[in-house]
């Protein structure tokens, strides 16, 4: 019997950055409310990864969760959240889940509005208050950081959206290694490709590497930044765990 998929939310992206702040005592302003049972979960944790995966849509992932081995895995051993996607399109939503305002408040909806845009994301709060901050994610995205953050780590656009995220996960254990103390990262295969089982295992796999070297004391966030563009629903998975 396939789980009948409800159009209430528990939070919204909106609720991610400031959540974030909350754990790791950042000050912030935003428009979006701090999620009291994940700053209780979190409390210990002394730095975050928050994974942002594209076209990460609810009801997708519950009907392929038999082959999102580990991430349904992460799924069963941390907390799980119906979160309200704050856009359809990869660039307002990211950009609502840095900084914590709606895309009708922060109206950046293509790459070149973060130049003109006065708001500050989570990550460049994070480092003028010296917690060492890192982006993982498309170059023209990754630039709009420069000199905002500690480390970006651009990844050229390519047709081999596999080897992109392949990329990602190399430069995402880089920063983890280089001691970043809030991550932020971006794989795009599913939005590319599909929910096919090359897709799938992609993103499931990178994910457990990435995890794998991220070490002690740290909490990951999974999340989708919009479901696949074909659907009509608004849910993306919040995924969060431990790593200890």
């Amino acid at each position: 019997m396939q789980e009948r998929i409800s159009e209430k939310f528990d939070l919204e992206q909106i609720d991610i950055a400031p959540t974030i702040a909350e754990i790791m005592r950042i000050s912030f302003q935003s428009d979006g409310k701090p999620i009291k049972e994940i700053i209780d979960y979190g409390e210990n944790c002394n730095k975050i990864l928050l994974l942002v995966i594209d076209a990460f849509g609810y009801s997708h992932y519950i009907k392929s969760k038999i082959f999102f081995q580990n991430i349904s895995k992460i799924h069963q051993n941390g907390k799980f959240y119906k979160c309200k996607a704050n856009a359809k399109k990869t660039t307002p939503a990211i950009a609502s889940i840095l900084c914590g305002k709606r895309p009708e408040v922060h109206k950046i909806y293509s790459t070149g509005d973060v130049y003109k845009s006065y708001l500050k994301s989570i990550l460049e709060m994070a480092s003028e208050q010296s917690i060492k901050s890192a982006i993982i994610m498309e170059e023209k995205g990754a630039l709009t950081f420069e000199k905002r953050i500690d480390v970006i780590k651009p990844i050229k656009d390519r047709k081999n959206i596999i080897e992109f995220d392949e990329i990602a996960r190399e430069s995402t254990i880089e920063a983890i290694k280089e001691r970043c103390k809030l991550i932020v990262s971006h794989l795009r295969s599913l939005d590319k490709l599909g929910y096919t089982l090359e897709a799938i295992k992609s993103v499931d796999e990178n994910v457990l590497k990435i995890i794998k070297a991220y070490g002690d004391n740290g909490l990951v966030m999974l999340c989708g930044d919009h479901p696949p563009h074909e659907s009509k629903e608004f849910i993306v998975p919040l995924i969060v765990s431990k790593v200890s």
